[in-house]
């Protein structure tokens, strides 16, 4: 039985560690996804947040009352609901973002130069590096906990979630492995998407006590829907919309999971977020019947 031990000892020093460091003051530097050092001179008073995950760690960090917009996204945390629009997360008006004169906006990338833009007036921009494990959640809190002043308030959000997830994985230790995918399908004709190794998705199938059927591949690429016959998962996790995709399409009826009925739709926003302690729990559920 394969468990993910090294991956679980990583989570307890990454908090461990996040937990004995004291609060700088400011300014202060923080990494972001390109590797560029960034100084903050001040806490920022004035956030903007472009993309679900950093209006959720504001939130998480008790820093609600600074975050004065936030980009649309179903994924929003309901706290935000009531904040003004800077636009879609995938394209956040930069106009309306520097008519609302921020200290510091979270989210922002180069795919449709809205950084370089905000950059270009002046207005500091942090983005943290994609998501690919358990781990870069707890850096993306710490870093965005550094950079507005809530480093305390960080640490103690990514020990909360490590101890919550430690104490989720240790219900599944003495269980049997079921085995897993975890497929997107955004259309019912199309071949889906596969999590493999290198994947959050992949990761959490190890810790729900799960074998993934697609562990020896890389990254998200498709997979035809022979390959899902022949590997046969007992449970396929997918977004909440794409279930029927899976579970009605006529080539994969033969697959134990849509068989049984158990095509378990889980939001990819939970899985790569602070709320990645409900998707496993979800997870867990759907592999070993185990409520929370």
């Amino acid at each position: 039985m394969q468990r993910i031990g090294t991956l679980t000892c990583l989570l307890l020093v990454v908090a461990v560690a996040a937990c004995s460091l004291t609060t700088a003051g400011f300014p202060v530097s923080v990494t972001d996804d390109r590797g560029v050092t960034l100084l903050v001179d001040a806490p920022p008073a004035r956030i903007v947040a472009v993309g679900a995950l950093y209006a959720e760690i504001v939130v998480g960090l008790g820093a609600l009352d600074r975050l004065i917009a936030v980009a649309d996204s179903p994924d929003n945390p309901a706290e935000t609901h009531e904040l003004p629009s800077v636009g879609p997360s995938y394209a956040p008006s930069v106009e309306a973002i520097v008519a609302l004169e921020p200290d510091l906006v979270l989210g922002a990338t180069d795919w449709g130069g809205e950084r370089a833009a905000l950059e270009a007036v002046g207005i500091l921009v942090l983005t943290t590096p994609i998501l690919t494990g358990v781990p870069d959640i707890f850096d993306a809190i710490d870093t965005v906990g550094t950079a507005i002043g809530a480093h305390h308030a960080g640490a103690a959000l990514i020990g909360h979630l490590a101890d919550e997830i430690v104490r989720s994985e240790g219900l599944v230790l003495d269980l049997p492995d079921v085995t897993a995918a975890f497929l997107y399908a955004s259309t019912p004709d199309d071949p889906p998407y596969a999590a493999g190794s290198g994947a959050i998705e992949h990761e959490l199938i190890l810790r729900a006590g799960g074998v993934n059927v697609f562990a020896d591949i890389h990254g998200f690429p498709q997979v035809s829907f022979e390959a899902i016959l022949a590997t046969d998962p007992s449970v396929i996790f997918t977004a909440p919309s794409q279930v029927a995709n899976l579970s009605g399409h006529p080539l994969l009826q033969g697959v134990a999971a849509v068989r049984d009925g158990r095509v378990v739709g889980i939001r990819g926003s939970d899985v790569t977020s602070t709320r990645v302690v409900e998707a496993l729990r979800a997870m867990i559920e759907a592999l070993h019947g185990i409520a929370f």
